[in-house]
């Protein structure tokens, strides 16, 4: 089978730091090839080389068996390559239709007049090449994250794209909307499209890939169909070890205290309705439910994000007036955010300064003074830095230049030093490689055994019934249930999240 795209070699280098020394991968028409390893293995690196983001510093592009020059991402889309970011790239108040020709010419009738009937055809034929049934009209903001996913699918193919690069693509889609993307792959696979999946959730890898790259500290180390490869194996090939499949058992709970209770809660957009529960001190309470059913809405209600209708919400045994994020901390309470990037950093601000944001009255040299101890604060980064294992060139490096990972161990770690009885986490590990989840879940367990309350909503229901002591289960903004994590199963989970008859499928 002929290869569409071809890197031989590829390497790159940022200043001091070596990125890639050797990224290879070889990818056949009409096949889906995935592209996995741990958060700074250079996988992110190479799609920006393929796709002119960066230019390498050595190796070779083969692009339907010829040489070529990727000068940037305009070249890449003349040659067929589209790239799906995890964070997509619509233009929200944009219809869907719109969305389409973003960075492409509208079609023109006389006297440059938009020729939006034109503009209309083009898109319902593309939608039925790939059988997606959607409102053109309808602004991106108002659809589904999946119909927003098939937006941009859709775009990549109306500008005949051959090579489609998916990164993350159901970081935010639930099981039944990853079916459907599924099926859409499948369907675009028969056109001939090719497509590189990067991925952390490597159940999804064996479901949808023919072949999977592995790459580690900067290189290509295996390529292999999936058909000759298990789990525990591909795992061992990107971490080096075996023992990276395991996840950690949560410590045991043994004390009674409440760390946070909620009582009635609802708030004013009715996103949440009715909602108790009590975590205790030392607990790890998972939340799961499918997209819409309310699960983030309670954490952003906890957190001040959310105006509360009606409720309660008790930290230790005093009630807490929460009102927005500021009274939500003074109450002892951190959210660690699903969007780490729009709502959990400051991208243009150093690891330094990230790490000691929420810290700033305890850097200063005079507490009347707003002047930071610089050493003080140096110090204080470095120490959280070295306890959370994260990895960065010096202190000053952007946090927007770290893996996913490393990224995320900086919102934790700016928590973690504020010392609050109460962790809401959100999502943790989306994104997130197999060894920096590891390291994640012990910081997780490590707080819950010095006696902190946590809160995790995950979609990645195998991991959450793994870390969790109990499962409440969320529906249509109300916690249906809450479960006893003793030999529980996911069909148990998703019995509940779509109806008392079980009726899920298999």
């Amino acid at each position: 089978m002929p290869y569409v795209l071809e890197t031989e070699g590829i390497q790159k280098r940022f200043g001091g730091t070596v990125a890639l020394t050797h990224g290879s991968i070889r990818v056949c028409s009409g096949q889906v090839h995935a592209l996995v390893g741990e958060n700074g293995a250079g996988k992110s690196t190479l799609i920006k080389i393929i796709t002119g983001v960066y230019r390498s510093d050595g190796g070779r592009i083969i692009w339907n068996g010829h040489p070529v020059t990727v000068a940037n991402p305009e070249s890449a889309q003349d040659l067929g390559i589209a790239v799906l970011h995890q964070h997509r790239a619509l233009v929200p108040y944009f219809t869907a239709e719109e969305n389409l020709f973003v960075g492409r010419p509208y079609p023109k009738r006389r006297f440059a007049v938009v020729d939006w009937a034109a503009m209309r055809a083009t898109a319902e034929k593309t939608l039925q090449q790939l059988g997606v049934h959607l409102d053109l009209a309808t602004r991106v903001c108002e659809l589904t994250p999946a119909q927003q996913t098939m937006v941009e699918v859709a775009r990549a193919l109306s500008t005949s794209a051959r090579l489609v690069i998916l990164d993350e693509p159901t970081a935010s889609l639930s099981s039944t909307e990853t079916k459907a993307l599924f099926a859409m792959i499948q369907r675009l696979k028969r056109m001939g499209v090719s497509f590189v999946y990067v991925s952390h959730r490597l159940e999804e890898v064996f479901e949808i890939a023919d072949t999977v790259t592995v790459m580690r500290n900067g290189a290509t180390v295996a390529s292999i169909d999936t058909s000759e490869i298990d789990k525990p194996g591909l795992i061992a090939l990107m971490a080096g070890e075996s023992a990276a499949a395991v996840i950690p058992s949560p410590p045991d709970c043994r004390l009674d205290d409440i760390a946070i209770s909620v009582h009635n809660l609802s708030t004013v957009d009715r996103e949440i309705s009715d909602v108790s529960f009590s975590v205790r001190r030392g607990e790890i309470l998972g939340i799961y439910g499918l997209i819409g059913s309310g699960r983030t809405a309670v954490l952003e209600a906890i957190y001040g994000l959310r105006r509360i209708a009606e409720g309660t919400v008790r930290i230790g045994g005093s009630e807490a007036r929460i009102t927005d994020p500021r009274t939500a901390i003074a109450s002892g309470i951190a959210l660690i955010p699903e969007d780490r990037m729009a709502q959990g950093l400051v991208l243009n601000m150093s690891l330094k300064h990230n790490v000691t944001l929420p810290l700033l009255r305890s850097v200063r040299l005079n507490p009347r003074l707003s002047i930071i101890n610089r050493r003080a604060e140096s110090e204080f980064s470095e120490k959280m830095t070295r306890r959370l294992s994260i990895k960065a060139g010096n202190m000053d490096q952007e946090v927007s230049t770290l893996s996913g990972g490393n990224q995320q161990k900086v919102v934790l770690a700016r928590w973690i030093a504020a010392e609050p009885r109460v962790f809401l986490c959100d999502e943790p590990t989306s994104g997130v490689d197999v060894g920096a989840r590891r390291e994640i879940y012990s910081l997780l367990y490590s707080l819950a055994s010095r006696g902190a309350g946590i809160v995790v909503v995950s979609s990645d229901l195998p991991e959450l019934l793994a870390i969790s002591h109990r499962v409440g289960v969320m529906a249509s903004g109300r916690l249906v249930d809450m479960l006893d994590n003793r030999a529980l199963s996911p069909r148990d989970v998703l019995a509940l999240c779509y109806g008392e008859d079980g009726s899920i499928g298999d």
